[in-house]
């Protein structure tokens, strides 16, 4: 049997230690449980949990030991994704809680083993065209990894991700505005190069900054634009940039709203503690490219101002468009915060594509080689 991680450790001995002399594991739902755990690979996941062993096990205090460590474990996989993604320090997407005790004592108690293990599951269109496709990869092994991999992503997701969001796939180059579960508007992004990679990550969209400063980010301070005002302060004035010195001495920079301003004329504010925000862009021939990873992090939108009319509403599109006849720094603010998920996901199912699932080049390599 694996070991258990943390919290499931924790659970399993709390629940062995409080276990009454009655076995509270049936032989029915040992059964169940032998089966649920002979299904994990369908969901992407190795190995059997340490259930073989409990196929013919006879209840008993031991078994309902046994059976706690698998049941927990394999929840703990199914409701936020396996060690793969939990090993992926590049994923800080918050999952949410699930009090595993409870759920464990309503799953003896309810005798719904299958049926719990399918609750805990994504219930979405992607997943189960994954799921669909794993099943049909058996013989082409190179394939399964990465199907594997990007259930394991979509697991560790929230299960309500709201009914208006931003999905932002970095692999795919895509931005997609979501609507009850439809696209309603998608945009070619440019994201952070290997060299700086965009994490994964959720955030709130709170308002719409029209013409912004850019507050230049202490690396390319450090890897261009400091030896830009400190050996040529003309051309970068010319560039708008401004310059000064923090209470510790060190050189901090800011380029002024206009059309050669680093974030373009179109901001997204959604605070987060990567300074990592969807922009507009005043180099607009890199999206002609089709792999396009040029960015220090950040995500780089094409069209932004109908992107920024659509989260701010109609209303608001005369005032967007004064703005940008100047260069008048301004922030709009959302009626609603809008969630947007910021995810590296190298393969998703798609109808139209071939075999059902479209796949994109791990341009990370975070999937596993």
């Amino acid at each position: 049997m694996r070991p258990l991680i943390g919290t499931c450790a924790a659970i399993w001995l709390g629940l062995a230690g409080t276990a009454s002399a009655a076995p509270r594991w049936s032989a029915s739902d040992l059964a169940a449980l032998s089966a649920v755990a002979a299904s994990a690979p369908a969901e992407g996941l190795s190995g059997d949990y340490g259930a073989a062993a409990l196929t013919d096990a006879p209840p008993s205090e031991a078994t309902d030991a046994a059976a706690d460590a698998v049941t927990l474990a394999m929840a703990h996989d199914y409701f936020e994704g396996s060690a793969l993604i939990r090993g992926d320090r590049s994923w800080h997407i918050q999952r949410g809680d699930l009090d595993y005790r409870a759920w464990l004592s309503d799953v003896l108690a309810r005798h719904s083993v299958r049926a719990s293990f399918r609750a805990l599951l994504p219930d979405t269109s992607n997943y189960a065209g994954l799921k669909q496709a794993l099943a049909r990869c058996r013989a082409a092994a190179k394939e399964c990894p990465t199907l594997a991999a990007n259930m394991d992503r979509l697991r560790a997701l929230p299960r309500d991700l709201g009914r208006h969001y931003l999905w932002v796939n970095v692999p795919a180059f895509r931005l997609d505005l979501i609507e009850d579960g439809r696209i309603v508007a998608s945009h070619r992004i440019i994201v952070g190069k290997p060299g700086s990679q965009t994490p994964s990550f959720q955030a709130q969209v709170t308002g719409v900054t029209v013409n912004p400063w850019w507050n230049v980010p202490c690396s390319i301070v450090d890897e261009s634009i400091g030896k830009l005002v400190t050996t040529n302060p003309a051309e970068a004035a010319r560039r708008g940039y401004v310059a000064s010195r923090d209470a510790k001495g060190r050189l901090t920079v800011r380029q002024k709203p206009g059309p050669d301003n680093a974030l373009g004329r179109i901001k997204l504010e959604m605070p987060n503690p990567f300074d990592v925000y969807i922009h507009d862009t005043p180099s607009k021939n890199l999206f002609a490219n089709d792999r396009r990873a040029f960015s220090h992090g950040c995500i780089r939108t094409e069209d932004p101002k109908s992107l920024a009319v659509m989260l701010l509403g109609p209303a608001q599109e005369a005032t967007v468009d004064m703005l940008l006849a100047t260069n008048v720094s301004r922030t709009l603010k959302l009626p609603a915060p809008v969630p947007v998920y910021v995810l590296y996901i190298t393969a998703e199912a798609d109808p139209d594509a071939p075999d059902g699932v479209a796949t994109y080049a791990d341009i990370y390599r975070r999937d596993p080689h």
